[in-house]
């Protein structure tokens, strides 16, 4: 008989990966049941499982009813009428999903949302829900939390980014594919060669599966955005990690808010991603070595847009985004620039410039169409 992840406590890693599960859900709710844009709401958590670990610590399926209660229950919270809400939970054992099944219904407290039940294999689970998905009314956050490597392939991959307003949480075993990437089972699933994996450092292989494979399986011209998480066990050499994708900029911020919640430096990992010296907590005799690269690199990299082009606050915000930053790193930069006398930002419309500070860097301008600032960079101040 084979072992239920289930049937242990949970790992620290483990629970770090819930948090940022609880804290992303958390984000998406108020999105799409605050206001009626979308009639269908709908959560999936294709590997459930009983829904607690051996402790009774909850596991995904606990903590999505404990987010949809707390916002329901929240007598602040706006709430959009006429909005179907679904919650849908799968696993292949029967046993699991009559374990969780229990446990939801002694939960549920508000009757505004439906609960389903299923115990299949995930390919026919998701094909048999993958029709509802795709409906342009239906607003939906899809969860796999898969024990392996296989199931999110290529194909099923393909499907999730092609379903409108669908954001996905899916944990994958890194390590695992470089470890076993010469075997046929995995180049079935990961076409990537050997020696290109092999050369990436160990600390690093999350990101590099995220952006070398599943960012190539978005078509061009499609909008979606990916955001890798690596989650190290210890001081194993065993690197995990969750990739998120959302076909909106907004779903593509509030994760990383969760992010740079727990990971300070980066923002893409529970460990020292880019063997930062600074991180370890003792600053180098070499004032060269006391560089947070990603950051450092990103102010270079925003200077450098600046340069070369008059630009607006929505494609700054973009670039922000796509670059792994929230925001208020981009700000930040933007306000030292200004400081300097590099940055010039005016009114679109009047010519005139800007109160100082003001850059309009939100999905709320994003969101307008136009622009609402315009960023001339003036270079070194005379």
């Amino acid at each position: 008989m084979m072992a239920k992840f289930h049937d242990k406590e949970f790992d620290s890693e483990t629970l770090l990966k819930l948090d940022i599960f609880r804290g992303y859900i958390r984000q998406w709710l108020p999105v799409f049941l605050s206001k009626t844009s979308y009639t269908r709401v709908n959560i999936y958590d294709f590997f459930a499982g009983p829904g607690h670990d051996l402790r009774g610590r909850e596991g995904s399926p606990l903590i999505i009813i404990g987010e949809v209660e707390r916002y329901l229950l929240d007598p602040v919270t706006p709430k959009g009428e006429g909005i179907t809400m679904t919650l849908y939970f799968n696993d292949i054992d029967h046993d699991n999903m009559e374990e969780l099944s229990a446990e939801i219904r002694r939960r549920q407290k508000r009757g505004r949302y439906d609960v389903c039940f299923q115990s299949k294999a995930f390919a026919d689970a998701f094909a048999e829900e993958l029709p509802i998905m795709q409906k342009q009314e239906s607003a939906n956050l899809v969860i796999l939390d898969q024990c392996g490597i296989k199931e999110i392939n290529g194909g099923i991959f393909s499907q999730l980014v092609h379903s409108p307003t669908t954001d996905i949480l899916f944990f994958i075993s890194t390590t695992a594919i470089r470890r076993f990437i010469s075997e046929d089972v995995i180049q079935r699933h990961f076409p990537i060669p050997a020696d290109e994996i092999r050369n990436v450092p160990l600390y690093q292989i999350h990101r590099f599966i995220c952006s070398y494979y599943y960012e190539k399986l978005i078509p061009p011209g499609k909008k979606y955005y990916l955001a890798p998480f690596s989650i190290r066990k210890g001081n194993q050499p065993n690197i995990y990690g969750i990739i998120f994708g959302s076909g909106s900029l907004l779903g593509l911020e509030k994760f990383l808010d969760v992010c740079w919640s727990i990971d300070p430096v980066t923002g893409e990992a529970n460990y020292n991603i880019d063997q930062d010296t600074i991180r370890e907590g003792q600053l180098s005799i070499f004032e060269e070595e006391n560089v947070i690269r990603k950051q450092d690199q990103f102010e270079k990299d925003t200077e450098a847009l600046l340069a070369s082009q008059i630009t607006d606050n929505r494609p700054l915000y973009r670039f922000c985004l796509e670059n792994g930053f929230r925001p208020t790193h981009l700000v930040t930069i933007l306000r030292n620039l200004q400081r300097s006398g590099k940055l010039q930002v005016t009114d679109p419309k009047t010519g005139e410039l800007l109160r100082k500070g003001t850059f309009h860097i939100s999905w709320e301008k994003y969101a307008v169409g136009h622009p609402s600032a315009l960023f001339e960079y003036l270079g070194e101040s005379k």
